[in-house]
């Protein structure tokens, strides 16, 4: 198996998201505590489930549309009697989004240095993440995470309009790696990621090799995981850089 391109998950991959639902419940509270006078404790965790329910909606759309949340925001002041102008409702964004930054995601230890490791093997490295964040905000937390500079290529559903495993978003990120340098044979890149399904299944079938990341079992369905055959199977990233070279 020759390897020359790798295009990586992101949350449950190269970092955990464990701060996600308390950095928006943060950002929902001072944007309303600024545009509203107050942080209705009910108002906050209503704005919270409108994201969550239209996140689950995304997922289950039948072409995978990722969630607009400038759109969603406006929806949702309206729908509670919040006469909120544009230039409001691009604070209010802002605000939430700014929370989410340094506070949803945590690096998994070792993943600088991973990605260090495989761009020193020759890789040309790309992330594919299934995100509702618009991407300036996802690029700001790559930067805070201090790996932003060690990818050639970043693809966010935010930013294509579709979420994984919507054939879109794969196609964009083989797109932006071959113009970053990577191999045009699609056999040689490796989709790495911990859903059975959005990071074997669906790359596999756009003939990507594939690496499970099993350390997080039990968090996707079972007969996701029964069905998957990933050509690799590993517990965390920091092991790919000895693999790969065992390979090659």
């Amino acid at each position: 198996m020759q390897i020359r391109g790798i295009l990586f998950d992101w949350g449950g991959t190269l970092a955990h998201v464990d701060g996600q639902t308390d950095a928006l419940l943060r950002g929902a509270a001072e944007a309303l505590r600024r545009l509203a006078g107050q942080a209705d404790p009910s108002l906050v965790q209503s704005m919270l489930a409108a994201a969550v329910e239209a996140e689950k909606a995304a997922s289950n759309h039948p072409e995978y549309r990722e969630v607009d949340l400038a759109e969603l925001l406006h929806d949702w002041a309206g729908a509670h009697g919040l006469a909120w102008a544009d230039g409001q409702l691009d604070a209010a964004l802002a605000t939430i989004c700014g929370h989410w930054v340094g506070a949803a995601l945590t690096p998994v230890h070792g993943v600088r240095e991973t990605l260090e490791a495989l761009r020193a093997m020759g890789m040309t490295i790309g992330l594919v993440s299934n995100c509702f964040i618009p991407p300036s905000y996802c690029h700001d937390e790559l930067r805070q995470q201090g790996i932003a500079h060690l990818f050639d290529c970043t693809v966010f559903s935010s930013g294509v309009g579709y979420r994984k495993p919507s054939r879109h978003i794969y196609r964009q990120a083989l797109r932006e790696l071959a113009a970053a340098g990577g191999p045009a044979d699609v056999g040689q890149i490796l989709f790495v990621g911990d859903s059975p399904a959005y990071d074997v299944m669906a790359p596999a079938a756009l003939g990507m090799k594939t690496a499970l990341v099993s350390s997080h079992t039990g968090l996707w369905p079972a007969e996701d995981y029964e069905r998957a055959q990933p050509d690799l199977r590993i517990d965390s990233v920091a092991e790919l850089p000895a693999l790969l070279a065992d390979l090659s």
